[in-house]
């Protein structure tokens, strides 16, 4: 089934970053947003013998990238959700002058529904939709006021003890997260579209187009692209790539998801699945 139908034809990028140099050049060449990351707490432990991405950013990191970013840009995705420090966090992120807040791990609706309250219409308010439990409750998490949502494919396919971290793109996860929200929906990276190993980027691009994702994230790989190639020039091909596959005829959306489907099933990276 084609979803882009009933999604926006704008696909947005945000770079993680703390360096003011790259922000500068990432902003002027199209991105969307910077994520400044402060989420570590208890990551190594669940994300161990995973190759995954863990920042250790901070407070100074947060209102340096402040100075230059324009107003509206600028997000802290901050730990998750705990009574003990929480609120601290939100103070802090606003403090520096944070424009959004990101939520990770979110457990319960009332876990967001708390931080939504301690934010207290300071900024924009977001959440990231990767573990087990937050499945089971999309239909209250969409009812709160939130800016995005963020399918975290990393940490959800952990707790799936899944194939890969792609595989929620195949199983109906995503689908049915996309049938609750009506909300900007992300989920994974991506990268200069021939490039992204052990699948290019390109065929990522094609899924999200199909399954009505509408902004993802610039990571290492991007970064380490980024050293043969302009930013601006990378901008420019991802988000083509992705209006691209958002014109192409049915039948031709049905191929790609199926070539797409083979090389997914064909590789493991989840060292505990059996």
């Amino acid at each position: 089934m084609n979803l882009t139908s009933t999604n926006s034809t704008d696909f947005h990028l945000f770079l993680f970053s703390t360096n003011p140099s790259t922000v500068r050049t990432a902003l002027a060449a199209g991105v969307d947003g910077i994520i400044v990351d402060w989420e570590n707490q208890g990551k190594k432990s669940r994300q161990e013998s995973f190759d995954t991405q863990i920042n250790y950013d901070t407070y100074e990191d947060l209102c340096r990238v402040r100075e230059v970013t324009p107003e509206g840009q600028l997000i802290c995705r901050i730990n998750g959700f705990s009574q003990e420090h929480t609120h601290e966090e939100i103070e802090l992120a606003l403090k520096a002058g944070a424009d959004e807040i990101f939520l990770p791990m979110v457990q319960h609706c009332e876990d967001a529904s708390q931080t939504y309250d301690m934010i207290g219409g300071r900024a924009e308010f977001s959440i990231l939709i990767e573990t087990v439990p937050a499945l089971s409750c999309l239909e209250e998490l969409s009812k709160l006021p939130l800016k995005r949502a963020y399918i975290g494919l990393n940490d959800l396919h952990i707790q799936q003890n899944s194939r890969n971290i792609f595989v929620p793109l195949m199983n109906d996860t995503v689908k049915n997260i996309r049938g609750q929200f009506t909300i900007p929906l992300g989920a994974g990276g991506v990268t200069y579209p021939p490039n992204g190993k052990p699948i290019a980027s390109k065929y990522l691009i094609n899924e999200y187009a199909r399954l009505g994702i509408n902004f993802s994230f610039l990571r290492r790989t991007f970064l380490k692209d980024h050293e043969n190639h302009s930013m601006d020039y990378m901008v420019h091909k991802i988000k083509k790539a992705y209006s691209d596959a958002r014109m192409r005829p049915h039948d031709e959306v049905e191929n790609d998801a199926r070539s797409f489907r083979q090389q997914v099933e064909s590789w493991t990276t989840n060292p505990h699945h059996i």
